[in-house]
This record gives C-alpha cells, structure tokens and sequence, in this order.
C-alpha cells in the first residue's frame, strides 16, 4: 500500500518531470511538502527545478497580496471600535477582549464561508429584538436595551475593523479568503504557474471551494483526493461526507484516487485503561514492543488528540526508542516557565487591587501569590546553591507568619536571606508598572539562563529545552513590550496578565527532530496526508474524539444552520474523515482511551471507534479488531490493600510514651474513629498541612471566643454572677475579641471583607451568650463559675502482656460552675450540637461511633473531675452552644438516662479499661476504619489512598 505522497509524487514526476518549476501545489498543512521533497530527491535523476509549495492559508496570502493580520491586534482595533461606538458606555478592556476574540472568529467564518453579511447580520439583530420582546408590553429594561444594541453594532464592527485593515493592505484570515475568492477570476490570470495542483483535502470552505472550482474550469489546477471506498461508498459514512459531494460537484466520475484500502487485513486493537497515566504507561510498553518486533519506530506515528498529554508523554517514551520527532508544538502556557512568570504577574497583578481595595496603607503581596512563587521549581534555580532550603525554611516561614498580607519592605527584607539582590529586584521592581515589570521579568530570565548555561558546561545537565523556553518566552516579553508602547489601554497589571496569558496559548514551541525518520509524535490535525504502518493513538475517548466543544460564538445554532456555517455536526463529520483515513493503510492499529470517568460521566470510548467495531469486519473480514479493558498495575506508593501497623516493640514503645504523656479525650475519639488515624497523629505525629489561614477558621475563631470568655469572667471567679453581672460583661466584649485577634492576625487583616465580618461574628456570639445567660438566671438567682480552662489529671493501672503499666489521663474543662447547688460541667462549642447525640443508649455506641464523639468527651471531663473531687457525687455536664445560645445548655445524658452520678463513673470507668485494653494490645493492630464515611475530612486520606465522593445520590 503505498503512501499518499510517495503516489502523489510519482504521479507529479511522471506527468511533469521536465516542467516541476511550471507547477503549485498546495496542501492541508506545511509538513505534507517535506515528505514530497525528499520522495522527489530519491526519484529525479538530474538537477530541477522543484515545484513551488504551499498550505492553503499561506498560499491564500501569497495570491492575494495580503498580509494577514495578528488576531491581538485585531482585538485591539475592535476595541478602539467599541470605544468610539459606546463612548462613556464602553465596556473596560478586560470585560471587552473575550467578546472581541469571538465576533474575530465569527468574522473569520462568515468571510470563509462567503455568507451574505448584510443580510446574516439584519437576521442577527432582528432575531435578538424578538427574543427580547415583551408581549405584556414591558419596555425593556437598561441591561436589555444595552445587550440589543450591542448585537446591532456588530456590523459596525465588521465593518469598521475591514475597513481599517483594507486601507494597509491587510486583512484577517476570512477576509484573505472572501476576497480572493470574489476576485479569483481577475488575480488567476496573472498567477505564473501553469497548474496548481491541490492534493489531499476532505472540507473546504466555500471560499476554497470557489478557487479550486474556477481554476479546475480554467483548467488551470488538478485535484487529488486521498479517499477510500470504505467511508466514500457507503452514503451513511460520515467521514466521507464532503468527498461524495465534491466527486459529484467537480464531476469526478473517477476521482483520483479513490482506493480500497479498507480491503486489506488489518489488525486493531482497542484498549481501555485507567487514568491518562496507565495510557502514558502502556503506550511506552507498546513503543518496546514494536520496537522489539520490527527493528525500528520509522513508520510508527503516536497521535494525541489531547495536547496536555504531550509534556508526559515525552518523559514516558523510552529510551530504547532513539531519535522521535515531535510535530504538534507545545503551548508556552503548558510550560513550567509560564507558571512561573504567572505567579510574579499575579502577585503584582493582586497587590494593585488589594492596594485599591486597602487604600492609604502601603502596597503588600498576598501570601497565596507568594507561597505559588516560592513553591515553583524554578524558584530554586535562583539561589546561590540551588538547595531545598530555598523552597522548604522559606515557604515553612511564610505559612508561620499566618499573614495575609506582606508589605513591600517585608518581604524584600526576608528574600535578602535567601536569593541574591538582582533577582530580588526583578522579582519585585520597586515601580510595579506594566512596563517595569516587563523589564524585571526579562531581567529574570537572563539570570535563568546565565544559571542554565553555567549548568551545561559541566556536563551534568542538557537544559535544551529549558533554554529553549527562554528563548520563546523573551521574544513574548519583547512583544509585550511593543504592545504596551504601541496601546494605551494596556494600563494596569490586571490587562497585562491578561495580554500575557492569551499569547502564552497562542504561541508554540516546535520541538526540534527528524521529520522523516523515526518515530512521529503528532496531533489529530498534523497527520493530514501522512501514512503509517503502525498507528497508536491516545484519549481515544468520546467528548475528544471528536472534540465536545465548539468555539464560542454570537451567532445561535439555528442561525448557523440557516446560513450554512459549520456547527459541531460539521466538526464531527471532519473528525471522522481524519480518523477513518489515517488507519486506512496502517496493518496495526492500536487505539487506547481512558475508562475513568468523572463525576459527570466520561469514560466512554469514541463512537468512532464503536462505529469501526460494528462496520469494519462486515466490510472486510480481514479486519481483526480485538478489546481489552485493564486495570492500573501497582504503582509505588499507592496501595491496594488496607494499611495495618503491627504493634511491634517500636511501636509499643511509641504508645508507652503516649500513655505516659497523658491521653486526651480527643485521643480516645480518634482511635474510635480510625486506629490508623490515631496511630499516624498520636504516635508518630505526621504533621498536618500548616495552610495560611486567608480567612479566619473556625478553630482560631472556636480559640478567639475561649480566652475572651476566659479573660472575661475568670476576674469573677467564686463570685455570684446575677443578672447584672453579664450585662456588664457586653460592655467590654468588643475590646477583649478584638484584643484576641489581634494575636493571631495584623489589624489590617481584620479590619475588612471576610474576616470583618467574622470578627463582627464572634462578638455577636459573645454578647448573645452574655444576654442567654443573663436570661436564664431568675430574678435574684445567682451563678457561682468555680473554674475556667480548667486541666485535670488522673491514671489508672492496667494489666496486660507488655511493659504499659500505668495510663495517664488528661483534660481541660471550658467551665465548672454551680447552680442551685448543682455542680455543672460545661463545654463551649462554636460548631452545631446535635442533642439526640449526646444521649448514647448503650455503652457500646460510645465507645464505638464517633458520631457520640461530644458525649463521651463530657463523660470524660466527669470522670476526669470525679477524680479529682470525690466528695462529688453528682453532677450535670454539658454543651453551650455559642451558636445557637438561646437553646440553653444542651446536657449529656448516660445510657438509661440515669444521672451522671459515682455508679454511672464507675461503669464508664469500667468500658473505657475495655477501650484501653484493646489500644495497648499487642496482638491488635492499628487498622484503617473500614467505613469510608470516616474518612472524608481525615488529613491522611491520601496516605491511605482513600478517594471520598463530595456527591450523594
């Protein structure tokens, strides 16, 4: 079967051999005139002149004599439009630049596809007024009338931004196309070659088509289809959609070439594998196997119809694979640099709008910015020994500090310790304008790649790509530059991020390789005309194969429909052809894609690929198509099993100094909910993440409200508390909180938005307890607090086959107070209180669900203070909750409700040896809960490899 371009070239040379200088010929894509060339090297005998080669848009430009436009500039030239257009109505430039980049699609389309613009556009406009029309006769409202008006200005767009641009002699791709293809009959005949021969395309627009259909008239070109009878004969193929049209349009009754590949055996194997890295992995497994079988990748192409894929799978290729090259580019966005040069932006980008929003204070970065900056890999790369203490003491600082915000002054200060002065002075300019940050940037990457170059010359490191980053990425600084000089509306940090982003998606690193050796790495689009013998494609899934989006547009669905541009039914049917024809003269095809779904589905193979299952054997029998599904082999790391820790004489030891140290009842309520828990927080104290608290949590707020109230009553202790005395406890409640906060977070981190409002929270649950307490007491009644934070102690002696004696027992009690001579145990919660469970009806739901974690936490402060106060015989013990206080305290209550009286300890004592005994039990080991319901707000769930469902059905 031979390839598409080496018929193509053979047909070239036998017909125009002598005359190869006499011809054009124009392809999909750039990469398809490569393959010729070098076909054509191998078969001329004497020196010739070669063809002239073009893409269809490069060759559009050359014949039309224009330059076609940078579609950022385009933007800004719409956006001076819609200055002049809504005067002191204009939109802000960041809120305009999306719009703008659609109608710049739109306006693309409608040109390539020659559609009547006055009339789409009167349609347009005139199908928004009725869809905004009141039958009530409701005069429409400001947002309203403003939404009509801009759809009626689009065509003062279109045509203010043509205008301007035909005056230079320039247009937009679409505009190129539309006027070629109105004046093809006029420029052809001064074109100097003889024929234009067209090879290789499926859907061509109606500009295209109309070039193609004069020149064929003219007998100026020739066409040259790469179909199969597979899709072409069959009128229900999708794929062959457009070339059953054009065979009859062009009246191709025997259109060259139509072949019959599909005839020929074929082997295709579809796989199903979890994750895009079991795709990476098996993929890689696939590369040694061909490479194992046939002695060489050269005809092998790796497509990825999902780009992201293409960074991870380049470090997945193994080395055995030698030379490969990469045909698809790379997004700079996609680049570890882009995130670097990101996070400086978003740090300057969010100190100019905190600074707005925290006017008169000095200019401060958000400790977010700053933790997203130091975090970054490269961030090393600046300090003189490129060690981890520049990430780790660093970031560790920042999260300590529990800032906010760092003033200027700051946080250059606690750089000098860390990375020399130039990259400080780059990384936070003193004059943070768009241009100054510009020139830091760059300055940035100059000390990059001083370090880069300093690393290769030992040897130890290759760094091409990396350099090559900084080389893509100065020259988008440099047009940056340009583009704030040039633009005025580039004024704040906020629209330069913006700019920046958008050119970071826009521009693409081309990977350097042998384009004609080895093996080929390329997108769906890039394998236009190219053939190979083993084919291997990746996130063959539907929703990519083929694409589930379809680019934002102003124009409806119907309307598209009406006017014959291309909806997502159009795209599909394009996919399909590139699909179909890319395996048609592959003998092994190897079709890979990803079985996980999310959470709204996914998962699904391509219904191209279903299509193939059903059609492909019927069609030839000699099409073996084989399906598998696997699973993910172990990776290091991740744990199929459940994690069991034996209690071995390291660990005994472990759990003889906790026990020494003193168990908490949050000790106990831990174990109960998971051993493993207790044993990863208690024993060998894996530490928790240390976030910056950006608002104030729950737990730092439950801490504020506790030693206010601490502060607070604890002057009247052993005092009667009558109704009087917590009314003056309200008047110094504003001052004490904020006092409290104060050690926790700087004055301006609380003086506005959220935390505001949660300072202003708690003293509202301050002075609300205040007034309940106040109401609970009767006329003339009074309340005598004993104790506040108080801790208690206690131990028991057990006995049991290891060296663990003694248990210690530690607590601290919010309050103990007495009314009517009752001695009461209370706890503050901030949180909800569920009364229903603190009402355990066996011990053993106790001590075994953690949902009655409060209940036995009272049972325990009880205890723990019977203790300590024998002569106690009974007491009452409770939760007030500070967020509902008008509840009154919520008590707890024994099984039986019985009283919580000297029997009623004894047998809590009694269970909770139970407890004890099983903790310090050699043969018992600490297990992972097997109720995943536990886990799903536990720190270490990720060391369990535990994934919990946020949904409910």
């Amino acid at each position: 079967m031979p390839a598409f371009l080496e018929k193509l070239t053979k047909h070239i040379y036998t017909n125009w051999g002598d005359r190869l200088g006499d011809i054009c010929i124009v392809l999909p894509n750039r990469r398809a005139a490569l393959f010729i060339k070098d076909h054509l090297a191998k078969i001329l005998k004497k020196t010739s002149f070669l063809p002239e080669f073009y893409s269809i848009e490069d060759f559009v430009a050359h014949c039309s004599g224009l330059t076609i436009t940078d579609p950022l500039r385009d933007q800004f030239t719409l956006y001076a439009l819609h200055r002049d257009i809504e005067g002191d109505q204009a939109r802000s430039i960041e809120e305009f630049f999306p719009y703008a980049s659609w109608m710049l699609s739109d306006f693309n389309e409608i040109d390539m596809y020659l559609v009547g613009r006055e009339q789409l556009f009167n349609y347009l406009s005139d199908a928004k007024a009725m869809a905004m029309w009141n039958p009530d006769g409701r005069p429409l409202s400001d947002f309203e009338k403003r939404y009509l008006r801009f759809f009626r200005s689009l065509k003062q767009y279109y045509y203010g931004l043509n205008e301007m641009l035909s005056g230079k002699d320039m247009a937009y791709q679409g505009g190129a196309f539309r006027q070629l293809a109105e004046d093809i009959e006029n420029s052809s005949e001064a074109w100097p070659w003889e024929k234009v021969i067209f090879a290789g395309f499926n859907a061509l627009t109606p500009s295209e088509e109309k070039i193609v259909k004069h020149l064929l008239k003219t007998g100026r070109a020739e066409v040259y289809w790469d179909a199969d009878k597979y899709y072409t004969d069959n009128p229900v193929q999708e794929a062959g959609t457009f070339l059953r049209r054009y065979f009859k349009d062009f009246g191709d009754t025997e259109p060259l070439w139509k072949e019959d590949n599909y005839a020929q055996q074929k082997e295709v194997h579809i796989i199903g594998v979890p994750k895009n890295t079991g795709q990476l992995k098996y993929a890689g497994e696939l590369l040694l196997k061909q490479l194992k079988e046939k002695g060489s990748l050269d005809s092998t192409a790796l497509v990825l119809p999902d780009e992201s894929l293409l960074l991870p799978m380049l470090n997945s290729i193994p080395e055995e694979a030698g030379k490969f090259n990469v045909t698809m580019g790379l997004a700079l966005k996609n680049t570890p640099l882009f995130s670097l040069l990101d996070a400086v932006l978003s740090i300057h980008h969010n100190a100019e709008r905190f600074s707005q929003m925290r006017e008169g204070r000095q200019r401060a970065y958000y400790s977010k910015d700053l933790l997203d900056l130091v975090k970054h890999p490269w961030f090393g790369m600046l300090s003189a020994d490129i060690s981890e203490k520049t990430h780790g003491s660093l970031e560790d600082m920042i999260r300590k500090s529990n800032r906010i915000f760092f003033p200027a002054t700051d946080i250059v200060e606690i750089l000098k310790t860390y990375i020399p002065e130039p990259a400080i002075s780059n990384l936070f300019p003193s004059d943070p304008g768009p241009l100054n940050v510009l020139a830091s940037l760059s300055g940035l990457l100059t000390t990059f790649r001083q370090k880069f170059i300093d690393l290769r010359k030992d040897g130890s490191h290759d760094l091409g790509v990396e350099l090559e980053y900084l080389f893509r990425f100065s020259n988008l600084l440099q047009r940056l530059q340009e583009l704030v000089q040039t633009y005025k509306s580039i004024d704040t940090l906020r629209t330069l991020q913006m700019i920046f982003r958008q050119l970071s998606g826009q521009e693409r690193i081309a990977f350097r390789g042998e384009p004609l050796q080895g093996l080929q790495i390329m997108g769906m689009l890039e394998t236009r005309t190219l053939d190979f013998d083993t084919v291997i494609m990746l996130s063959a899934n539907e929703g990519i194969l083929p694409a589930a989006k379809m680019p934002n547009s102003f124009i409806p669905y119907d309307m598209k429909q009406e006017f014959g541009l291309p909806t997502y039914r159009h795209n599909n049917t394009v996919f399909a052809y590139h699909f179909y024809r890319l395996l048609q003269r592959a003998g092994d095809v190897y079709l890979l894609y990803n079985t996980e779904g999310g959470p709204l589905g996914g998962g699904e193979k391509s219904r191209f690929i279903t299509q193939l299952q059903h059609e492909g054997p019927k069609y030839n029998p000699g099409i073996h198509i084989t399906e598998k599904l696997l699973s993910m082999p172990p990776q290091p790391g991740i744990r199929d099993t459940a994690i069991v820790i034996n209690k071995d004489e390291s660990v005994l030891r472990l759990l003889q100094k906790e026990a020494k140290k003193g168990f908490h009842p949050s000790s106990l309520n831990i174990y109960i909910n998971c051993p493993l828990q207790f044993y990863l927080s208690r024993l060998i104290r894996v530490e928790e993440s240390d976030d910056i608290e950006e608002t104030i949590d729950a737990r730092t707020m439950g801490i504020v409200i506790h030693e206010a109230l601490r502060v607070i009553i604890g002057g009247h202790l052993h005092r009667p508390l009558d109704k009087g005395s917590f009314q003056q406890f309200k008047k110094i409640a504003d001052a004490e909180i904020k006092r409290q906060f104060g050690k926790y977070y700087h004055e301006d981190d609380i003086s506005y938005g959220k935390n505001y409002l949660i300072v202003n929270v708690a003293l509202n649950m301050l002075k609300q307890l205040f007034d309940r307490e106040a109401a609970w007491l009767d006329d003339g009644e009074e309340l005598f607090v004993t104790a506040l934070e108080e801790g208690l102690s206690t131990s028991v002696q057990i006995k049991g086959e290891n060296n663990i004696s003694q248990i210690n027992f530690k607590g601290t009690i919010d309050r103990i107070d007495s009314k009517a001579g009752k001695v009461r145990i209370l706890d503050y919660k901030t949180g909800g209180v569920v009364a229903a469970k603190l009402k355990p009806e066996t011990w053993e739901v106790l001590f075994t669900d953690p949902e009655y974690s409060q209940a036995l936490q009272l049972m325990m402060y009880a205890w723990l203070f019977h203790k300590n106060h024998t002569e106690v015989s009974e007491l009452e013990a409770g939760i007030i909750s500070l967020r509902a206080p008008g509840r009154g305290p919520v008590m707890m209550h024994p099984p039986d409700r019985r009283p919580v009286d000297t029997e009623v300890l004894e047998e809590f004592e009694d269970h909770l040896m139970g407890l004890l005994m099983e903790i310090v039990d050699p043969d018992i080991p600490f297990a992972q809960t097997e109720d995943e319901s536990r886990c799903k707000y536990c720190s270490f769930k990720t060391i369990c490899n535990k994934t919990v469902s946020n949904f409910s059905y």
